[in-house]
């Protein structure tokens, strides 16, 4: 089973490893496409331009705290099958 991978930055701006696929990149993919809906310019993607690292700076903190929100909170998440309760793993990585 795979971990939860909220993303992360390199200090090389040019390697997009630690995002590429990661929750952080899912967000940035959203956006964009809630901003081509609306026929909006959509996102800047040169991952050596220095407001795209920081707009990815940012919702790699916000990937992070989710996944450090379900890591911290797994009694929150109960799934409930025949009558029985059974506890889900929260897997997580690079927090």
């Amino acid at each position: 089973m795979p971990n939860l991978r909220p993303g992360n930055l390199t200090d090389v701006p040019a390697d997009e490893t630690q995002f590429t696929g990661s929750l952080a990149d899912t967000i940035e993919q959203e956006l964009d496409a809630l901003l081509a809906l609306d026929g909006l310019p959509q996102l800047p993607s040169d991952p050596t331009d220095s407001e795209v690292r920081a707009r990815r700076r940012f919702l790699i903190a916000i990937a992070r705290g989710v996944v450090r929100h379900l890591h911290e909170n797994p009694e929150a998440f109960v799934v409930t099958l025949s009558g029985g309760d059974h506890q889900v793993a929260i897997n997580a990585e690079q927090l």
